[in-house]
């Protein structure tokens, strides 16, 4: 389960050395400023021992430091939840292709558990190194709307926390992904077709 950090322990790292570097530099020739870049270093120290950052906690981050695959020493996690008006065994069917599950990008995608009708689990990698890893479970909607589809999906980013940060501020984020990915899989069920604003008339810049 990931708990409530949303720093990874090379983010943790940094801020040690950063917090103790600013300490220090404030301490050999004391000024008001000086006694600023200290505050500022404390700060860092204080999130290095929580494991948290307020600033990416909108955003949504979460740290899980005992991943379940052990080429993961830790990972980001993202869970998102979509219902798609089809019977449970179509969605079953359409995701377990390959190229319709709600993979990240262009990878060598595994599938490791199968429960049919019910949940999907794979790992991604390239390069053999473990870019992702996910899985789904499927289940009826209440009044049988059609199916309620879980996906949690785990992945270790590039440049740590920050990084998952920037990504997400510049709407490129796994967790924007696989949201694209699960509403174009709704749509491809649920009408045959990818939605498009195609021929739409557009709105006043």
């Amino acid at each position: 389960m990931a708990s409530k950090t949303n720093l990874m322990r090379a983010d943790r790292v940094g801020y040690v050395v950063g917090g103790i570097a600013l300490i220090a530099w404030a301490l050999r020739r004391p000024s008001w400023v000086r006694a600023g870049a200290a505050s500022v270093g404390g700060w860092l120290l204080y999130q290095a021992y929580t494991g948290r950052n307020p600033m990416f906690k909108p955003l949504g981050i979460r740290v899980n430091g005992a991943p379940a695959e052990v080429d993961a020493a830790e990972t980001i996690v993202v869970e998102e939840a979509i219902t798609i008006s089809r019977p449970r065994a179509e969605v079953y069917a359409f995701l377990q292709r390959g190229e319709n599950l709600p993979v990240l990008a262009d990878e060598a995608v595994q599938i490791t558990r199968e429960v049919e009708n019910a949940e999907l689990a794979w790992r991604a990698t390239r390069a053999d190194r473990l870019e992702h890893f996910g899985s789904l479970d499927l289940r009826d909607a209440p009044g049988g709307r059609g199916t309620i589809v879980s996906v949690r999906l785990e992945y270790v980013p590039s440049g740590g926390s920050l990084g998952a940060a920037i990504s997400h501020l510049m709407g490129r984020s796994p967790q924007r992904v696989l949201v694209d990915k699960l509403r174009r899989a709704r749509a491809l069920l649920e009408t045959g077709e990818l939605p498009t604003t195609a021929g739409q008339p557009t709105g006043r810049r």
